[in-house]
């Protein structure tokens, strides 16, 4: 088959003036599972207690369980453990070019928790940057190994539209 031959990919929709395809969800709503929530996010760290330290002292995140290689977390007054550390030692790696989670996002509901994360994050010593696009603004840190971490505040109009541009973002 010729190049002339090969049936031509459709062009790129735009979805909310950013590039994509609009998602048909008519099409998957009758043989999709269910799936009400995430269950967890897996986190491999080098050292269990420091990265603990980081995400219950300074995210505020609530330990449910912690052994010698494992601790289960979850934000405050919420009963559904959303994240899990396990201890791995010097294995631990985490960047964009490998498989894996490359960023974890936590939503804020109201724009002074994101003034709130500042103050905690500055007594932790905890390098961060503050931004701001539209009607979102976030906080963006890296965790004890590097993985980056977002607090997120938005408005409702604004998450049900096109995806924040941040997310296309590679660090």
């Amino acid at each position: 088959m010729t190049a002339s031959q090969q049936p031509q990919r459709p062009a790129r929709q735009e979805n909310n003036g950013r590039p994509g395809r609009p998602v048909r969800q008519d099409r998957a709503a009758g043989r999709a599972l269910h799936v009400p929530r995430i269950f967890g996010v897996f986190v491999q760290a080098r050292n269990l207690d420091r990265s603990l330290s980081f995400y219950r002292d300074v995210l505020g995140l609530e330990c449910d369980w912690k052994d010698d290689t494992l601790a289960l977390l979850r934000s405050r007054g919420d009963g559904v453990r959303t994240l899990v550390i396990r201890e791995i030692g010097e294995r631990a790696r985490h960047g964009l070019s490998e498989p894996g989670a490359s960023r974890i996002a936590f939503r804020v509901t109201d724009a002074a928790d994101l003034d709130r994360a500042e103050e905690l994050l500055t007594q932790h010593a905890v390098h961060y940057h503050r931004c701001h696009d539209g009607d979102a603004a976030w906080l963006s840190m890296r965790d004890p190994d590097g993985l980056r971490v977002v607090l997120l505040h938005a408005n409702e109009a604004s998450l049900a539209a096109a995806p924040p541009p941040q997310l296309y973002w590679q660090e």
